[in-house]
């Protein structure tokens, strides 16, 4: 007893290192548990981490690869608003036929037709502008010139010179449509006329406007080997109207009647033949002959581009219809797809489409109602 009295401080110290010791130890033992779901949790987060970080990889870019698309989007809206301005001039509705027809009976198209043909034949004759057929008819095989004028030229129409068949409204509406770009095509041709030498119209030639017209039209159908290679139509976008108009006459009258050739009038194809008083010329070169010392005159083709006569074949295409209704395009285009409204109106308003904006926003929120 006196040993501990004595060393009092000494067990009292060794008594308080067995209590913490003890605790500690409990301490671990109860937390070693808590340690290994902590040290799982730990690892399962690093994971999850790098997890995340492969897929952060594939969004890499991503605001440069919205900034380009956005750049793209603006090129997209710049081009549209092109072709909406292009194609608009090409059917320039202003004076485009067409567009501008109001509608009448059929009764009236025939009598307008009817008149057509005295009005053509006279500016015509006005113009120094003959017909083919005449020509043909005022020579007999005597050689002496007959008194008939040929008043049958029929300027493609000539099926319907005092006959007219049932047609229904819609192609008798297309045919007066057709008569009057004929009319536009002969006041060209006058235009382009002069007092100093005439022009021989050979013939105009015309698609039919529908299936009572293909069984009249005769001779005036236009028929020509793989046309639409050299048409600008297309089936769902873009419809015309096709003519061939062929006349004799010098360059600088084909020249002037081509320069009137504007929208919606379109020159596909041009075919030039030398008339046969033309071939040649005589240009008065004298070459020595080697063989039997005499001169001999050469005989040299003028250009076509020198105002000489020839034969011009033209095929002409008049727009009266084009398709790009931009509505349609572009609810399909954003169908099943999530869109961004303000993206979307920017875009609208830079393609000059933004008349269209309510339509296609009121379709975005007809979509997303539940």
């Amino acid at each position: 007893m006196n040993f501990l009295k004595q060393n009092r401080i000494f067990f009292s110290v060794l008594l308080l290192c067995l209590i913490v010791f003890s605790s500690l130890q409990i301490i671990s033992c109860n937390s070693a548990e808590n340690l290994e779901s902590v040290i799982s949790s730990i690892n399962t987060e690093t994971q999850r981490a790098s997890s995340l970080k492969e897929e952060l990889l594939l969004y890499k870019g991503l605001e440069e690869d919205s900034k380009a698309s956005m750049l793209d989007l603006e090129v997209l809206a710049e081009t549209e608003k092109d072709q909406h301005r292009f194609w608009n001039n090409i059917l320039n509705s202003s004076q485009n036929i067409f567009t501008t027809w109001k509608k009448k009976s059929s009764e009236s198209i025939n009598a307008d037709i009817t008149r057509l043909y005295s009005n053509l034949r006279e500016i015509c004759k006005t113009n120094n502008i003959y017909f083919q057929q005449d020509e043909a008819n005022n020579i007999n095989i005597f050689g002496t010139k007959n008194e008939s004028e040929g008043k049958q030229y029929g300027f493609g129409l000539s099926s319907y010179d005092g006959y007219w068949p049932n047609f229904s409204k819609e192609e008798a509406q297309l045919l007066g449509i057709q008569s009057k770009i004929i009319t536009s095509l002969i006041d060209f041709l006058t235009e382009s006329s002069s007092s100093d030498h005439k022009i021989l119209l050979i013939h105009i030639l015309r698609e039919s406007a529908g299936k009572e017209d293909s069984q009249h039209i005769g001779s005036d159908l236009l028929s020509i080997q793989n046309i639409r290679n050299k048409l600008v139509r297309f089936d769902g976008g873009l419809k015309t109207f096709s003519f061939q108009i062929k006349f004799k006459s010098h360059t600088s009258h084909a020249r002037s009647f081509i320069n009137q050739l504007i929208p919606p009038f379109l020159l596909r194809d041009l075919i030039v033949s030398r008339s046969d008083e033309s071939i040649s010329t005589n240009l008065g070169q004298v070459a020595p002959n080697p063989f039997s010392g005499e001169k001999e005159i050469m005989e040299q083709s003028l250009p076509i581009v020198q105002n000489v006569e020839s034969t011009f074949t033209l095929l002409v295409e008049y727009v009266y219809q084009i398709d790009r209704d931009f509505e349609p395009f572009m609810s399909k285009a954003i169908k099943g797809g999530k869109v961004d409204k303000e993206t979307l109106t920017n875009f609208l308003e830079s393609s000059g489409n933004s008349q269209t904006r309510s339509k296609i926003e009121k379709k975005l929120t007809t979509r997303e109602a539940p």
